[in-house]
């Protein structure tokens, strides 16, 4: 599915199992995630929320099976509640959008393809990236995803986005990223990394914060 504007894409909250993640999200909000499937490459499995306008939720979780050899599953296994770990921009050309990085003064990761499989046996497939250089803790990833894919997105809208704060050291290098993609939240300046994201669902409003 085609994006024409970069934008946020979706909003990680990791957790230590995916059945925690999913309980203590539907005590928050009173929303029950809808299951995603597992990433066989990585060792994780998800539950989404939509938040419409092409945005959602993914509360990933290490699946119960696999080791701690991968540093992100281990992370993930070592929470004691659900955190925000990270976000994704949805770009419509990795090509250009890697090039106005590079223009902007970024060094930027190999594109690599990615996929899962949902509970209903359907493929879904994208292609991602990342800034290699400067390292800015809070940066997105970037994700082109395949034609033949629905976006998670296009799914009951029960919850939507109030705010997402980044907290950064380098701020100034993180909004030139945001900047050279046209991609539009809130940075401020401070001591630590950190997130915090502000959801309303229905009556019920939630907040999840990382570092």
């Amino acid at each position: 599915m085609t994006f024409y504007h970069p934008g946020i894409d979706h909003i990680l909250i990791g957790a230590p199992t995916l059945e925690s993640g999913i309980a203590s999200f539907e005590k928050a909000t009173g929303v029950p995630p809808t299951r995603g499937g597992r990433h066989p490459m990585r060792g994780t499995e998800n539950a989404l929320v939509s938040l419409g306008n092409g945005t959602y939720l993914e509360i990933i979780a290490p699946q119960a099976t696999v080791s701690d050899d991968d540093l992100f599953v281990k992370q993930l296994r070592h929470l004691s509640s659900p955190v925000v770990v990270g976000w994704a921009v949805h770009v419509p050309d990795i090509s250009d959008a890697a090039e106005r990085l590079k223009r902007a003064g970024f060094q930027t990761s190999p594109p690599q393809p990615g996929s899962r499989i949902t509970p209903e046996g359907k493929k879904l497939e994208w292609t991602t990236f990342e800034v290699a250089h400067p390292e800015i803790e809070t940066a997105p990833f970037f994700i082109r995803w395949s034609e033949s894919t629905v976006h998670p997105s296009i799914a009951e809208v029960r919850c939507s986005l109030v705010s997402f704060q980044i907290d950064e050291p380098k701020v100034a290098d993180l909004e030139r990223l945001l900047s050279a993609l046209s991609v539009a939240t809130t940075v401020r300046n401070a001591a630590r990394s950190g997130f915090q994201l502000r959801i309303r669902c229905g009556n019920r409003k939630a907040t999840f914060s990382g570092e």
